[in-house]
């Protein structure tokens, strides 16, 4: 009876140091990763205007890579997206106002502030 206790606490054990082990691999792959929105800084449009734009994912040795992406802005009634899951969208300014797009890439966001007049 003994034995079979043992065993049991064993492979608990066992599994939980791989789930631990998986965990942290996948935090520390994500930490690696930097998510760069292109243009850099605020941007600044016209109603009308188009803008392209990019994303730029590299891992941890700075090569970029083709990661799945989204994009959003914190306001919909100021723009859209040609496509919001594209690597190089292009954003259209339809009204005026002030907003936040975020990339969002691998669980790590990076946002811009755009500003449209």
């Amino acid at each position: 009876m003994k034995l079979k206790n043992i065993i049991c606490l064993s492979l608990m054990l066992f599994l939980a140091a791989g789930f631990i082990a998986c965990t942290k691999r996948d935090k520390l792959v994500n930490n690696a990763m930097i998510v760069q929105i292109e243009p850099a800084g605020n941007i600044v449009m016209s109603v009308d205007e188009i803008k392209e734009l990019k994303a730029v994912i590299k891992n941890v040795n700075l090569d970029e890579v083709n990661q799945p992406v989204r994009w959003s802005i914190s306001d919909t009634n100021l723009g859209s997206f040609s496509s919001v899951t594209s690597h190089n969208p292009t954003f259209t300014a339809e009204n005026s106002g002030e907003g936040t797009i975020t990339l969002s890439c691998c669980g790590i966001e990076k946002t811009v502030t755009i500003t449209i007049g």
